[in-house]
């Protein structure tokens, strides 16, 4: 007997294959997405149906690309920032493709099970990284930061198994030692803006989720086991959080003039900024700080971004920018905690919870890291807003 492969079946597939390695190989996840939006196209075109996408988002993103679209039309060099914009719309179709293909209780519970095993296998490689190679942990990342962005959005996914009844046992052991291990990897890592982020999400959580206090208490009390033992054996994890507050440690000193240079960029281009994507040139050629120490060279290009999100944004889009940024995000945020406020009652940790917790942890750590740039980082941030946006709703209704 021969079975037929589905469309909706196709692209469900293929969103667990996405899952599975959008931590582990970027050529491999890049392959998931083509597939899937050439699907799309196809299917569109061919019943000529599009997918019912949901109307608000759809409102959100088209005023935000809008505005995107008229930074890019005045940028100085429109090439570079229309290819730019081009690259997010990508990275955000998998919002989309997980709110539309997700529908039932099993392909959502398969979907977790797949994120769990990539992050237990690339917790692992961190393990071995630090304790086998003694050195900064980057999993199979390309550097520790973007390592550090993951395991921040990943925590809050193993918490939120880890309290699933409709998930097997095994899978929910399996998350809480997961959970543990990406702690240990979060501390190991050495991302201090990573640190601070986990630390003021873990307050946010604790001021706003009452019943799960004693839990988050215990959980800060293992980050500082962790620190403890990991300093004993790397004492540079102490000089490391102690220069936090230096703002004559190198690299804080060397942000603190990058943002004045974007600052600096901003007031020369107050309205639409300099084009998506060119802070680099321009940073670099007209200016960088003659404080500066890290400068571009022949082998270096330096600095592309501002190791801030918001800075990278005010000094590329201008209020333009910095109007769609806050639209954009600020949207989400509010519909994160009122999913927060439905679901609560009827969930042990709510989808939307944990959704805001992922947003959250990724522009607070973006105050001193700019993560919205990379590809693989913002690939899975849209992917597991999409899936989180319609978790509740299958969990709570019970479709199987």
């Amino acid at each position: 007997m021969q079975l037929k492969l589905t469309y909706d079946d196709f692209m469900y597939k293929m969103l667990v294959f996405f899952i599975f390695v959008v931590n582990l190989s970027t050529a491999a996840a890049s392959c998931a997405i083509g597939l899937m939006t050439a699907m799309v196209l196809f299917h569109s075109i061919k019943y000529k149906s599009w997918p019912q996408i949901d109307k608000n988002i759809g409102y959100v993103f088209l005023i935000y690309f809008t505005l995107q679209i008229i930074i890019a039309a005045t940028s100085l060099d429109p090439q570079i920032s229309f290819r730019e914009i081009a690259g997010e719309v990508h990275r955000c179709l998998l919002l989309f493709f997980a709110m539309l293909y997700i529908k039932e209780s099993s392909q959502l519970k398969n979907i977790l099970i797949a994120f769990l095993l990539a992050s237990f296998i690339n917790d692992i490689v961190g393990i071995y990284q630090t304790f086998i190679l003694w050195e900064r942990p980057k999993g199979l990342s390309h550097w520790p930061t973007m390592f550090a962005s993951f395991l921040l959005m990943k925590f809050p996914i193993q918490i939120f198994i880890a309290t699933l009844s409709m998930m097997p046992m095994w899978s929910r052991i399996l998350s809480a030692i997961t959970s543990a291990l990406t702690l240990l990897c979060l501390v190991a890592s050495q991302t201090r803006g990573a640190w601070l982020a986990f630390l003021i999400c873990l307050i946010f959580f604790i001021f706003i989720c009452k019943k799960y206090r004693y839990v988050a208490l215990k959980i800060l009390a293992a980050i500082l086991v962790a620190f403890m033992l990991l300093a004993v054996k790397y004492p540079l994890l102490q000089d490391r959080l102690t220069s936090i507050s230096d703002l004559n440690f190198g690299t804080n000193k060397e942000r603190i003039l990058m943002w004045e240079s974007a600052a600096n960029i901003f007031i020369d281009y107050p309205v639409h900024g300099i084009g998506q994507n060119l802070f680099n040139k321009m940073y670099n050629t007209q200016y960088i700080s003659p404080e500066a120490k890290e400068r571009a060279t022949k082998d270096d290009k330096g600095h592309d971004h501002p190791h801030n999100n918001f800075m990278k944004v005010l000094c590329e889009g201008g209020l333009i920018g910095a109007l769609s940024f806050i639209l954009l995000y600020g949207y989400f945020f509010r519909r994160f905690y009122l999913l927060y406020l439905k679901e609560q009652s009827a969930m042990a940790f709510s989808a939307g919870l944990t959704a805001l917790l992922i947003l959250l942890a990724l522009q607070l750590e973006g105050l001193t890291e700019t993560n919205m740039n990379l590809s693989p980082v913002m690939r899975e941030y849209w992917f597991l807003i999409g899936m989180l946006m319609v978790s509740g709703n299958i969990i709570i209704n019970g479709k199987s």
